[in-house]
């Protein structure tokens, strides 16, 4: 099935989400992060190699390279964003913290129609890494633009591994 099909069927269910369960990302979030585990993903060696960097250094001590492995991690599993571009926006001094902004996406083109889609990675990030890193992890969306199309639209998510 091509994708932009499938991407189809995908903002349909988000913007039917939205419009039948208004202010519930975060259910939605707990429900994918409940449920990683049916998801099946591939990783190629040198991801699960990066991820061992999370186990034991704070974000702090090795910011670029932590950026570079989550630059390289989330594509793996946000398959309809290919082409986002992830930059750092901020590292907290204790090094437990970092938001991300990501701009090009295809779920924030012209309104908000899609923004579950967020959620759903929010969850999808937290299952994932608590699971690869054996520590708790919080991925938040944190602020979310939404300009004339893609290119003038963004979104920042948090990530905070204790």
């Amino acid at each position: 099935m091509p994708n932009t099909l499938v991407l189809s069927y995908y903002k349909v269910l988000l913007k039917g989400l939205k419009e039948n369960f208004p202010e519930r990302g975060d259910l939605f979030k707990e429900l994918i992060k409940k449920n990683v585990s049916d998801i099946k993903f591939t990783f190629s060696p040198k991801v699960y190699q990066q991820l061992k960097y999370f186990k034991n250094h704070p974000i702090s001590q090795y910011t670029k390279i932590h950026l570079e492995i989550f630059k390289e991690f989330y594509p793996t599993y946000d398959i309809f964003q290919p082409d986002v571009e992830i930059s750092i926006l901020k590292i907290d001094p204790k090094g437990q913290k970092a938001i991300y902004r990501f701009r090009n996406s295809v779920f924030l083109e012209n309104n908000e129609d899609y923004i579950y889609h967020l959620y759903f990675m929010c969850g999808l990030t937290e299952g994932i890494l608590e699971r690869e890193i054996h520590r708790e992890v919080k991925c938040e969306v944190e602020n979310y633009h939404v300009g004339g199309g893609k290119e003038d639209s963004y979104f920042d998510i948090s990530i905070t591994i204790k």
